[in-house]
């Protein structure tokens, strides 16, 4: 965890942590990255129902969790990053690669970090949500 802006380092330190979480399926494992009074915002809100804009940590991971329920093999890869001058938010584009009812998808998105006392104190995700998840080649 980071105690200022963040940096190259610890941005990568943290999505490698997303990674291994994902993986695992163990949303403890970043629980830490995040500040308690979190705001987190994404257009998959409206596939669950859930509100706009979700607040603190617990409801936030409490969300994640209910989205990636149904995820088997789940792979979330950063394949670009970038650190806004000052170091207060970052944006990272991701793959995230999953199995369901034995098909392999992927979600293309961007999230937008923002630091608040070295922590994540927003987390915004942007996509085409009526775009349906590629279908990728199995392996």
């Amino acid at each position: 965890m980071t105690t200022g802006p963040i940096t190259e380092t610890a941005l990568a330190e943290q999505e490698e942590r997303f990674a291994r979480a994902f993986a695992a399926r163990d949303l403890s494992l970043v629980r830490p990255l995040y500040h308690p009074e979190v705001v987190y915002l994404s257009p998959t809100v409206r596939l669950f129902g859930w509100p706009r804009r979700i607040e603190g940590v617990e409801h936030a991971l409490g969300f994640i969790a209910h989205t990636i329920e149904r995820c088997q093999e789940i792979e979330y890869r950063a394949v670009e990053t970038l650190i806004v001058p000052g170091g207060e938010a970052a944006f990272v584009r991701v793959h995230f690669d999953w199995t369901h009812a034995g098909r392999r998808l992927r979600s293309n998105y961007v999230v937008i970090y923002r630091y608040r006392d070295g922590r994540i104190g927003q987390q915004e995700l942007y996509y085409d949500p009526s775009a349906a998840p590629e279908e990728l080649a199995e392996a």
